[in-house]
């Protein structure tokens, strides 16, 4: 009954009760939209920076490794004995130039799925020290160039789940008399 002393009837109402249900229901509809993309979207972001840190972090790994093979321990020149400085290859023929998924170092899980390719150049130089026209002040050097490309996977490549990233990384190296 109502407060004029009369009873409403079914139906009577004007709809504005199924209005505001379905704006309430549209409007949650949107912000669990919002919040799972935005979940989405965080997971992407993390799994990226993460493979990218794992991508840098191989890179890096094979950078010292390829430097460990051009200079060994007890050597102090990456070129054998009377190797002359216009060689090609000279201390790069050491260097490996490919390494594979799981090889890069041994019992490393985190890069388990990352492997990386090595490139070595050798460059022969002469320095001019007193610049004396018999050339005996010339000091031969030789510079090295490596780059290491690795990179990282992870995931299924047939669906959204699949990430890659690639660390590109370079070092100059002067051996030298």
């Amino acid at each position: 009954m109502l407060h004029n002393g009369k009873t409403a009837r079914p139906g009577k109402a004007g709809g504005s009760t199924l209005m505001i249900s379905l704006m309430v229901i549209v409007i949650f509809g949107a912000f669990a939209y919002a919040l799972n993309k935005m979940k989405t979207d965080t997971a992407d972001t993390f799994n990226n920076s993460l493979m990218y840190e794992k991508a840098a972090q191989a890179a890096y790994s094979v950078l010292e490794m390829a430097t460990y093979e051009l200079y060994p321990l007890n050597r102090h020149s990456a070129d054998d004995p009377g190797t002359p400085v216009n060689a090609k290859v000279g201390g790069c023929g050491r260097v490996t130039t490919k390494y594979a998924t799981g090889g890069i170092i041994p019992d490393a899980h985190g890069l388990d799925s990352c492997y990386a390719t090595v490139s070595c150049e050798r460059r022969g130089a002469v320095v001019d020290v007193d610049a004396p026209s018999d050339y005996s002040g010339y000091t031969k050097m030789v510079h090295y160039f490596l780059t290491v490309v690795a990179t990282c996977e992870a995931g299924n490549i047939l669906d959204d789940t699949y990430y890659v990233a690639t660390k590109k990384m370079y070092s100059e190296l002067v051996d030298g008399e």
